[in-house]
Protein backbone atom coordinates (compact mmCIF):
# COMPACT_ATOMS: atom_id res chain seq x y z
CA UNK A 1 0.00 0.00 0.00
CA UNK A 2 1.29 3.25 -1.10
CA UNK A 3 1.60 5.57 2.18
CA UNK A 4 1.54 9.35 1.61
CA UNK A 5 4.05 11.66 3.30
CA UNK A 6 5.12 15.18 2.47
CA UNK A 7 5.93 17.40 4.90
CA UNK A 8 8.26 20.56 5.20
CA UNK A 9 9.94 22.67 7.89
CA UNK A 10 12.50 25.70 8.04
CA UNK A 11 15.98 25.56 8.82
CA UNK A 12 16.73 28.61 11.28
CA UNK A 13 19.66 29.54 13.33
CA UNK A 14 17.26 29.76 16.38
CA UNK A 15 16.68 26.33 16.03
CA UNK A 16 20.96 26.06 16.39
CA UNK A 17 21.68 25.07 13.17
CA UNK A 18 22.12 25.85 9.35
CA UNK A 19 22.04 25.30 5.85
CA UNK A 20 25.44 24.25 5.46
CA UNK A 21 25.10 21.39 8.50
CA UNK A 22 22.46 20.00 6.76
CA UNK A 23 23.05 19.87 3.69
CA UNK A 24 26.18 17.97 4.62
CA UNK A 25 23.84 15.90 7.02
CA UNK A 26 21.32 14.87 3.79
CA UNK A 27 24.22 14.20 1.19
CA UNK A 28 26.65 12.46 3.12
CA UNK A 29 28.88 14.52 2.63
CA UNK A 30 32.29 17.11 4.27
CA UNK A 31 31.31 20.83 4.22
CA UNK A 32 32.64 23.70 5.99
CA UNK A 33 30.68 26.40 7.41
CA UNK A 34 32.27 30.06 6.70
CA UNK A 35 30.28 31.82 8.76
CA UNK A 36 31.42 29.80 11.65
CA UNK A 37 34.16 27.78 10.87
CA UNK A 38 32.42 24.72 11.70
CA UNK A 39 33.07 21.75 10.17
CA UNK A 40 30.31 19.04 9.42
CA UNK A 41 31.28 16.08 8.18
CA UNK A 42 28.86 12.90 7.23
CA UNK A 43 30.91 11.51 4.73
CA UNK A 44 31.02 8.30 6.28
CA UNK A 45 27.21 8.27 6.45
CA UNK A 46 25.30 5.30 4.67
CA UNK A 47 21.93 4.93 3.18
CA UNK A 48 21.87 8.11 0.55
CA UNK A 49 21.61 6.63 -2.81
CA UNK A 50 21.89 9.67 -4.77
CA UNK A 51 22.51 13.85 -4.28
CA UNK A 52 22.38 16.51 -6.79
CA UNK A 53 21.83 20.38 -6.89
CA UNK A 54 19.00 21.51 -9.61
CA UNK A 55 18.60 25.88 -10.43
CA UNK A 56 15.62 26.87 -12.00
CA UNK A 57 18.22 27.35 -15.31
CA UNK A 58 18.74 23.24 -15.60
CA UNK A 59 22.25 24.33 -14.14
CA UNK A 60 24.00 23.05 -10.96
CA UNK A 61 26.19 24.33 -8.58
CA UNK A 62 29.36 23.51 -6.10
CA UNK A 63 27.24 22.09 -2.91
CA UNK A 64 29.71 24.24 -0.58
CA UNK A 65 29.31 27.17 -2.71
CA UNK A 66 25.73 27.21 -2.56
CA UNK A 67 25.03 26.63 1.17
CA UNK A 68 27.38 29.04 2.49
CA UNK A 69 25.88 32.00 0.45
CA UNK A 70 22.53 30.78 1.55
CA UNK A 71 23.92 31.75 5.16
CA UNK A 72 25.73 34.49 4.11
CA UNK A 73 22.44 36.18 2.91
CA UNK A 74 20.77 35.97 6.17
CA UNK A 75 21.74 38.84 8.70
CA UNK A 76 19.47 38.37 11.76
CA UNK A 77 20.55 35.50 14.48
CA UNK A 78 17.35 33.78 13.91
CA UNK A 79 17.13 33.71 10.05
CA UNK A 80 16.16 30.82 8.28
CA UNK A 81 18.63 30.20 5.78
CA UNK A 82 16.56 27.09 3.84
CA UNK A 83 13.76 25.16 3.61
CA UNK A 84 13.41 21.42 3.31
CA UNK A 85 10.64 18.80 2.23
CA UNK A 86 10.72 15.22 2.87
CA UNK A 87 8.49 12.94 0.50
CA UNK A 88 7.72 8.93 1.50
CA UNK A 89 9.02 7.85 -2.14
CA UNK A 90 6.52 4.38 -2.90
CA UNK A 91 8.04 1.41 -2.23
CA UNK A 92 6.06 -0.11 -5.27
CA UNK A 93 8.11 1.72 -7.82
CA UNK A 94 12.15 0.80 -8.63
CA UNK A 95 15.00 2.38 -7.93
CA UNK A 96 15.05 3.74 -11.13
CA UNK A 97 11.29 5.35 -10.83
CA UNK A 98 11.78 6.87 -7.61
CA UNK A 99 14.82 8.56 -8.20
CA UNK A 100 13.23 9.81 -11.76
CA UNK A 101 10.02 10.71 -9.45
CA UNK A 102 12.23 12.35 -6.87
CA UNK A 103 13.80 14.27 -9.37
CA UNK A 104 10.84 15.32 -10.86
CA UNK A 105 9.63 16.82 -7.87
CA UNK A 106 12.92 18.68 -6.79
CA UNK A 107 12.57 20.15 -10.04
CA UNK A 108 9.08 21.34 -9.79
CA UNK A 109 10.18 22.84 -6.71
CA UNK A 110 13.18 24.94 -8.36
CA UNK A 111 10.70 25.94 -11.32
CA UNK A 112 7.69 27.08 -8.81
CA UNK A 113 9.87 29.24 -6.95
CA UNK A 114 13.00 30.04 -8.80
CA UNK A 115 15.43 28.25 -6.14
CA UNK A 116 18.13 26.15 -5.81
CA UNK A 117 17.23 22.46 -4.59
CA UNK A 118 19.85 19.89 -2.70
CA UNK A 119 17.82 16.04 -3.45
CA UNK A 120 18.82 13.52 -1.85
CA UNK A 121 17.44 10.01 -2.49
CA UNK A 122 17.77 7.64 0.77
CA UNK A 123 17.66 3.85 0.94
CA UNK A 124 15.36 2.77 4.20
CA UNK A 125 17.21 2.13 7.10
CA UNK A 126 19.13 -1.28 7.19
CA UNK A 127 17.01 -2.24 10.50
CA UNK A 128 14.12 -0.77 9.74
CA UNK A 129 11.04 -1.60 7.36
CA UNK A 130 12.68 -1.91 3.80
CA UNK A 131 9.75 0.10 2.63
CA UNK A 132 11.00 3.10 3.86
CA UNK A 133 12.43 4.63 0.67
CA UNK A 134 12.51 8.45 1.08
CA UNK A 135 13.93 11.75 -0.71
CA UNK A 136 14.90 15.17 1.20
CA UNK A 137 14.73 18.44 -1.00
CA UNK A 138 16.32 21.12 0.68
CA UNK A 139 15.50 24.59 -0.92
CA UNK A 140 16.94 28.29 -1.03
CA UNK A 141 14.62 30.53 0.85
CA UNK A 142 15.61 32.88 -1.44
CA UNK A 143 15.29 33.27 -5.17
CA UNK A 144 18.18 32.54 -7.34
CA UNK A 145 19.55 33.72 -10.79
CA UNK A 146 22.87 34.52 -12.55
CA UNK A 147 24.54 37.66 -12.83
CA UNK A 148 26.08 38.37 -16.19
CA UNK A 149 29.21 36.96 -15.11
CA UNK A 150 27.51 33.72 -14.61
CA UNK A 151 28.13 33.65 -10.93
CA UNK A 152 24.92 32.54 -8.88
CA UNK A 153 23.09 35.46 -6.85
CA UNK A 154 20.35 35.52 -4.00
CA UNK A 155 17.49 37.72 -4.46
CA UNK A 156 14.15 38.01 -2.54
CA UNK A 157 12.16 35.77 -0.38
CA UNK A 158 10.17 33.34 -2.08
CA UNK A 159 6.64 33.36 -1.52
CA UNK A 160 6.49 30.44 0.49
CA UNK A 161 8.66 32.45 2.84
CA UNK A 162 6.35 35.36 3.57
CA UNK A 163 4.26 36.34 6.46
CA UNK A 164 0.67 35.86 5.91
CA UNK A 165 0.94 39.63 6.22
CA UNK A 166 3.17 40.12 3.24
CA UNK A 167 1.43 37.58 1.34
CA UNK A 168 -2.23 39.33 1.80
CA UNK A 169 -0.39 42.72 0.52
CA UNK A 170 1.01 40.80 -2.46
CA UNK A 171 -2.62 39.36 -3.18
CA UNK A 172 -1.39 35.69 -2.05
CA UNK A 173 -3.51 33.17 0.22
CA UNK A 174 -2.33 32.39 3.26
CA UNK A 175 1.24 30.01 3.42
CA UNK A 176 -0.67 26.99 4.93
CA UNK A 177 -2.45 27.11 1.48
CA UNK A 178 1.08 27.33 -0.05
CA UNK A 179 2.22 24.07 1.45
CA UNK A 180 -0.90 22.31 1.07
CA UNK A 181 -0.94 22.82 -2.75
CA UNK A 182 3.12 21.60 -2.64
CA UNK A 183 1.92 18.50 -1.06
CA UNK A 184 -0.82 17.97 -3.25
CA UNK A 185 1.48 18.34 -6.10
CA UNK A 186 3.97 15.34 -4.30
CA UNK A 187 0.11 13.49 -4.65
CA UNK A 188 -0.13 14.19 -8.32
CA UNK A 189 3.54 13.65 -9.00
CA UNK A 190 3.35 10.18 -7.21
CA UNK A 191 0.43 8.89 -8.69
CA UNK A 192 1.21 9.77 -12.20
CA UNK A 193 4.46 7.45 -11.82
CA UNK A 194 2.61 5.01 -9.93
CA UNK A 195 0.27 4.91 -13.18
CA UNK A 196 2.49 5.05 -15.97
CA UNK A 197 4.59 2.13 -14.12
CA UNK A 198 1.12 0.15 -14.46
CA UNK A 199 0.83 0.17 -10.36
CA UNK A 200 -2.80 0.17 -9.39
CA UNK A 201 -2.01 2.08 -5.56
CA UNK A 202 -2.66 5.78 -4.99
CA UNK A 203 -1.65 8.11 -2.32
CA UNK A 204 -3.72 11.10 -0.99
CA UNK A 205 -2.66 14.06 0.14
CA UNK A 206 -5.93 14.40 2.38
CA UNK A 207 -6.68 13.72 5.81
CA UNK A 208 -7.91 10.39 7.58
CA UNK A 209 -10.84 12.49 8.39
CA UNK A 210 -11.23 14.15 5.00
CA UNK A 211 -11.42 11.01 2.89
CA UNK A 212 -14.03 9.48 5.82
CA UNK A 213 -11.94 6.92 7.02
CA UNK A 214 -12.33 6.68 10.69
CA UNK A 215 -8.69 5.90 11.59
CA UNK A 216 -6.18 7.67 13.61
CA UNK A 217 -3.22 8.56 12.15
CA UNK A 218 0.20 7.57 13.12
CA UNK A 219 3.21 10.37 13.72
CA UNK A 220 6.10 10.91 11.76
CA UNK A 221 8.69 9.29 13.92
CA UNK A 222 11.82 11.63 13.31
CA UNK A 223 15.17 10.10 12.72
CA UNK A 224 16.01 10.95 17.08
CA UNK A 225 13.03 8.73 17.62
CA UNK A 226 13.98 6.08 15.27
CA UNK A 227 17.32 5.83 16.44
CA UNK A 228 16.00 5.57 20.05
CA UNK A 229 13.93 2.55 19.34
CA UNK A 230 16.71 0.98 17.38
CA UNK A 231 19.11 1.14 20.45
CA UNK A 232 15.80 -0.63 22.61
CA UNK A 233 15.14 2.86 24.29
CA UNK A 234 11.58 3.79 24.40
CA UNK A 235 10.07 7.41 22.95
CA UNK A 236 7.66 9.56 23.62
CA UNK A 237 6.87 9.25 19.78
CA UNK A 238 7.25 5.58 19.74
CA UNK A 239 5.15 4.77 22.44
CA UNK A 240 2.26 7.29 20.41
CA UNK A 241 2.18 5.59 17.84
CA UNK A 242 1.81 2.43 19.76
CA UNK A 243 -1.17 3.91 20.87
CA UNK A 244 -2.86 4.46 18.06
CA UNK A 245 -2.33 0.99 16.36
CA UNK A 246 -3.59 -0.70 19.62
CA UNK A 247 -6.80 2.12 19.24
CA UNK A 248 -6.82 1.44 15.46
CA UNK A 249 -7.00 -2.23 16.32
CA UNK A 250 -9.30 -2.21 19.06
CA UNK A 251 -11.53 0.25 16.64
CA UNK A 252 -11.48 -2.04 13.95
CA UNK A 253 -12.52 -5.14 15.91
CA UNK A 254 -15.30 -3.50 17.60
CA UNK A 255 -16.74 -2.19 14.02
CA UNK A 256 -16.74 -5.98 13.23
CA UNK A 257 -18.47 -6.88 15.87
CA UNK A 258 -21.13 -4.49 15.51
CA UNK A 259 -21.57 -5.39 11.58
CA UNK A 260 -21.76 -9.43 12.77
CA UNK A 261 -23.98 -8.06 15.13
CA UNK A 262 -26.72 -6.52 12.61
CA UNK A 263 -26.12 -9.34 10.19
CA UNK A 264 -27.50 -11.19 12.94
CA UNK A 265 -30.29 -9.56 13.68
CA UNK A 266 -33.41 -10.75 12.19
Amino acid sequence: MAIFHATTRSVSRSSGTSAVAVAAQRTACRLVDERTGQVHDHAHKVGVVSAELLLPDGGTIDRQELWNAAEAAERRKDGRTAREWEVALPAELDAQQRHELARRFAIELAQRYGVAVNLAVHAPAHEGDARNHGAHCLTTTRVVRRDASGALMLGGKTAIELSDRERRARGLGWAAEEVKAVRELWQDLANEALAQAGRPERIDARSLKEQGIEREATIHMGAAAVQMERRGIVSDRGDANRQVIANNHEHQQLREQLTELKAQRP
